[in-house]
């Protein structure tokens, strides 16, 4: 089963083509792990539209914050997470605050290569470390992250190797090797494929996964195809569906809806289905890896009930 896969993990990390979901797929993992009784941590990175708003929650910032019970969000900034490495690294007041004023700074923060993925990834290594309590029991039971689509995720993956290269001594070649060494750690670290049923969705998917394995050194654990049409009707049904549309019938289904509009709506359905049941086919052959379907919801806005629901799915998948 793949909640219980994950749940023996520490990272969990999600991918995909923009527009696959993703946002809403992480908040469902987060909110059924949390429903298992682990503290959860969703972190999203300079995200504009926070995936806490489908929970009904505020607006994540840069400080954790609880919004369910046992269930934290944060949403990463470039700027800031470099701002409290250095105030870390000088760690007097007034010295990091010079530098953090200096035009410099700025410039350097901008034009250095690779230098904000690397500061993002390493405070998420730094979340997934994290201890607390006189136990020193770790913070958080499990750090869900929502990465940027695949298209920048992939350069983002590869900046600690060429850090790690670039820089074979010092503080941040040593980061960039524990970053690298926590990203390929199977037993701590997950990473999970999402996309749509879809050409362009798969595609990418499936170049995403060969590219990961090949560039970087992780192979992801399980994808996810969400927004998968599930069947509604019959074998026999959807025959006669298809064989009415030919030639629609007069009259009316009720509430002003007419026959053809009905019959048309259900040879869509019928359309998506099989494309959806294509797709999947598909990315079985081009990922070989378990599969996850989360259905279509047929809803303007998502909500609290509708993450309920595709947590519940996961915790079945």
């Amino acid at each position: 089963m793949l909640l219980p896969d994950l749940l023996r993990r520490r990272l969990v990390l999600l991918s995909g083509k923009g527009g696959v979901g993703k946002s809403l797929v992480g908040s469902a993992l987060a909110l059924a792990a949390a429903e298992q009784g682990k503290k959860v941590l969703l972190v999203e990175i300079d995200s504009p539209r926070e995936a806490a708003r489908f929970l009904g929650a505020p607006p994540a910032g840069p400080v954790e914050t609880e919004i369910l019970p046992g269930l934290f969000t944060v949403n990463l900034q470039p700027r800031g997470v470099m701002d409290e490495y250095v105030r870390q690294v000088l760690k007097l007041k007034v010295f990091a605050d010079r530098v953090l004023a200096s035009p410099i700074y700025d410039r350097f923060l901008t034009a250095a290569p690779g230098l904000k993925e690397l500061m993002i990834l390493g405070k998420i290594m730094v979340l997934e470390e994290e201890r607390a309590g006189f136990g020193r029991k770790p913070k958080y039971d499990l750090v869900v992250v929502d990465l940027p689509a695949t298209g920048h995720v992939l350069s983002m993956l590869k900046v600690p190797i060429a850090a790690a290269k670039a820089v074979p001594v010092g503080p941040v070649g040593a980061n960039a090797r524990r970053v690298l060494a926590l990203l390929r750690d199977a037993a701590r670290t997950a990473l999970v494929i999402v996309a749509l049923p879809e050409e362009m969705a798969v595609v990418e998917a499936a170049q995403f996964h060969d590219s990961t394995v090949k560039e970087v050194g992780v192979t992801a654990v399980a994808a996810v195809l969400n927004g998968f049409h599930e069947r509604r009707f019959s074998d026999a049904e959807e025959a006669r569906i298809l064989s009415l549309s030919k030639e629609p019938p007069a009259g009316s289904v009720g509430a002003g809806v007419s026959v053809a509009a009905a019959l048309q709506a259900a040879r869509r359905h019928v359309r998506r289905r099989k494309l959806s049941r294509f797709y999947a086919a598909r990315m079985k052959r081009l990922i070989p890896l378990p599969l996850v379907t989360l259905p279509f919801l047929f809803r303007e806005e998502m909500g609290r009930d509708e993450v309920g629901l595709l947590a519940e799915r996961l915790a079945r998948a």
